[in-house]
């Protein structure tokens, strides 16, 4: 029997919204080894994004030009959520297919300019999720000599993407989305403590892992203040590291940031958010 979900065939990137484009690429450059490779504007949203690589994830910095024009969508959305992870991004083959396939299923889509278009969270279980069928402008992923190996030999010592970390209140939503709409993998369901008492499922979307996790107590704790804030659903990237005394060497020592172990969702340290315009980066060794 054919498979009627939507094919998901990679996370294409994480969009990192800011109100400084140059700092932040400058900041994935210097701390995570990110590696430019296109940069560009869209008139129809005002504002200015790079593409580049940490390892194997791609990550799309993007800045309103205009801060306070929120006739745009992309203004507006800063200016709701801050300087923060903004949103994932799907492959689809075919982009006008799946946003009617989406809008089929009851789901919420937004910002559709044919190329891609957006899913609103309260369809997803609480992530906002780009979709598109285009390759990005200039992608190394797209050439037959495509590695991601890319960024080895880097200081910070990341080998690549461990999984991206979602904090929800509705995480039979996000399952429901996830693995009946589109076709990605449950592949544990389990309990957490970290950092506090919580269900969590990975799942794999595409190729890469993404966790959701919601907490008993979606009022206190790190994870409930998380929810309290304005946001998109992206609580952290949790990077692999060879070494954590020399990423940790390379962070505090040369970058002057600073590491933490609290609110953690994983086992290892962050970078404090405040540090990382917003964006909440962690590590585990091993």
């Amino acid at each position: 029997m054919a498979d009627s979900r939507i094919h998901v065939s990679r996370i294409i990137h994480t969009i990192h919204a800011t109100t400084d484009i140059g700092r932040c690429r400058q900041l994935y450059q210097d701390a995570l080894g990110g590696l430019v490779f296109a940069e560009n504007y869209f008139p129809a949203e005002d504002r200015d994004a790079a593409l580049l690589y940490v390892t194997d994830h791609m990550i799309e910095p993007m800045a309103p030009r205009n801060p306070g024009d929120l006739t745009k969508a992309f203004a507006r959305m800063t200016a709701k959520i801050g300087q923060a992870f903004h949103s994932f991004e799907l492959k689809v083959p075919d982009g006008k297919a799946a946003s009617a396939a989406f809008r089929e299923a009851g789901c919420t889509v937004a910002g559709d300019y044919g190329v891609f278009f957006f899913v609103k969270p309260e369809s997803t279980g609480g992530v906002l999720l780009e979709v598109c069928e285009l390759p990005m402008p200039n992608d190394p992923y797209d050439r037959g000599n495509w590695s991601p190996q890319v960024g080895a030999g880097h200081p910070c010592g990341v080998t690549g993407l461990d999984h991206i970390a979602c904090v929800t209140r509705d995480i039979e939503g996000a399952l429901r989305f996830f693995t009946e709409i589109v076709d990605g993998e449950l592949l544990e369901d389990g309990r957490t403590d970290m950092p506090q008492p919580a269900r969590r499922v990975l799942l794999r979307i595409g190729d890469t892992n993404v966790a959701f996790v919601q907490p008993d107590d979606a009022n206190s704790g790190a994870l409930g203040e998380f929810l309290i804030w304005e946001q998109n659903g992206i609580y952290a990237l949790v990077w692999n590291i060879a070494d954590e005394a020399r990423a940790r060497g390379h962070f505090e020592g040369k970058l002057d940031l600073r590491l933490t172990r609290q609110d953690c969702v994983s086992a290892g340290f962050a970078i404090d958010p405040a540090d990382f315009l917003g964006a909440r980066h962690e590590f585990i060794a091993g």
